[in-house]
């Protein structure tokens, strides 16, 4: 136990050291395809229409980038453009937008570096209101692929002021200091096309309109895992908190995100922020039930929702190589806890062990598991000797994964010697050397010395 708690230290030590935790970026679309989007219908005081918000995210990767300018000076520009087309319930287009697309870069991207930053934005259109499909193409400039969704529906038929209504507008997300203030004047939308992000805080902004605008209602929200198959990861939360505004909402564009205001321009809308600890909810679909009441009128609505986590290790997709890759840091009574008994209870052993590892409590995601399976994947491959991917087996991918990757390494190379690599962690004044005696590609550990 000692060990363990010695390790884990350790590799939490280290992870401050590569400034993993709460500063880091989730980045990274989930979806194969290129672009995620929502299509927002909310409304608005001209009663025969409505006000549409389309928020989208397009992945980087999916463009071509293209060397300009003089060797001396690499110049890497990719450039594309965003088609957004309404169309109405005959199949006729009602609307349509062009979105240029431009990235520029100093260098191309090198494997296992940090993705780049994909582009936000946003759209917004006045529609008479009905029923529509919304057909969305991503053009790359340079090779000229293009990707086509036209599967989005939107239906805005019920959009009303005579009648107590509530229409769900989009997950954001917050800062923990501002979550509960009554003078919010920005949120932003989580842009995952309706998902949002493990780990961050935030909540739901809410369109509530109420008949009588001079009476006050009260507002309550119910929030369930829909996930019946394993009752230990079951949450179920609820709340009454809420901060109303009378207006409609405006996207507002900045250099590198997107906001919400709310323009004080409705006497019968409220734009509603209803904080919703979101941070405790572990990946999986979810169900979000609000209800409004007003005098003897109640308005009840439901949607869902799924928590994502962008950027997964894939080790932690095989939960056989989860569980092995934890015999660096877990003792064999916790192993045999993952391996002994059914699938839902070895899975919740699992769970349980980084459970009371996670350095926030209140929070689902935690950043020493996620760095712990990210060096997993590294040392897979980087370390992994032939077809197996067991390179998390190997001596150097067990030191990579506890200390992570090392000041220097020095390779030495000589004629009837076997090649060696020495490892310097120079903060926590360690050395480790490694050698390969059959020539192989696996290197076994043969020193460590402190200094």
């Amino acid at each position: 136990m000692t060990k363990t708690i010695y390790l884990l230290f350790i590799l939490f030590y280290s992870i401050s050291f590569a400034q993993f935790g709460k500063d880091m970026k989730i980045s990274g679309p989930l979806q194969l395809s290129p672009i995620i989007f929502e299509a927002i219908p909310y409304w608005i005081d001209d009663t025969t229409s409505i006000g549409l918000i389309f928020l989208y995210r397009v992945n980087p990767a999916f463009l071509f980038f293209a060397k300009t300018g003089a060797a001396q000076n690499e110049v890497y520009e990719a450039r594309g453009e965003l088609v957004v087309e309404i169309l109405d319930d005959k199949d006729a287009a009602v609307a349509r937008e062009f979105k240029q697309i431009y990235l520029k870069r100093n260098s191309l991207p090198i494997e296992g570096s940090s993705p780049i930053e994909e582009i936000q934005g946003a759209l917004t259109f006045k529609l008479k209101k009905g029923s529509y499909k919304i057909v969305v193409e991503t053009k790359d400039s340079e090779s000229g692929k293009s990707f086509i969704d036209r599967n989005k529906k939107v239906d805005a038929n019920a959009l009303s002021s005579s009648m107590l209504s509530i229409y769900p507008l989009t997950l954001v997300y917050t800062t923990l200091s501002n979550t509960l203030s009554p003078n919010i004047d920005k949120f932003l939308p989580m842009n995952r096309g309706g998902d949002f992000v493990i780990g961050q805080t935030g909540g739901c902004l809410i369109q509530v309109m109420t008949p009588d605008t001079s009476a006050d209602f009260q507002l309550s929200w119910k929030l369930r895992s829909k996930d019946d198959s394993d009752e230990s990861i079951m949450q179920e939360l609820h709340g009454e908190q809420y901060i109303p505004q009378f207006g409609t909402p405006v996207i507002v564009e900045g250099s590198k995100n997107i906001s919400f205001t709310v323009k004080n321009d409705s006497r019968y809308s409220r734009i509603i922020f209803a904080p919703v600890p979101l941070e405790r909810l572990e990946t999986g679909k979810y169900s979000f039930t609000v209800i409004v009441n007003q005098h003897d009128l109640k308005s009840q609505k439901e949607f869902s929702f799924n928590v994502i986590w962008p950027q997964k290790p894939r080790s932690l997709l095989d939960f056989k190589i989860a569980v092995s890759a934890l015999r660096h840091i877990a003792t064999e009574e916790e192993i045999n806890q993952m391996t002994v008994f059914s699938s839902d209870k070895s899975q919740k052993a699992f769970r349980d062990f980084w459970r009371k590892r996670n350095p926030d409590t209140t929070c689902a995601f935690n950043p020493t598991m996620a760095e712990y399976y990210r060096r997993v994947d590294e040392s897979i491959k980087r370390f992994s000797v032939g077809d197996k991917p067991d390179g998390y087996r190997t001596d150097r991918g067990r030191i990579f994964i506890l200390f992570g990757s090392p000041t220097i390494i020095n390779r030495l190379l000589k004629p009837n010697t076997a090649p060696t690599e020495i490892w310097t962690y120079e903060k926590l004044r360690q050395r480790f050397t490694f050698a390969d005696q059959g020539k192989t590609g696996n290197y076994i550990l043969i020193k460590t010395e402190n200094f």
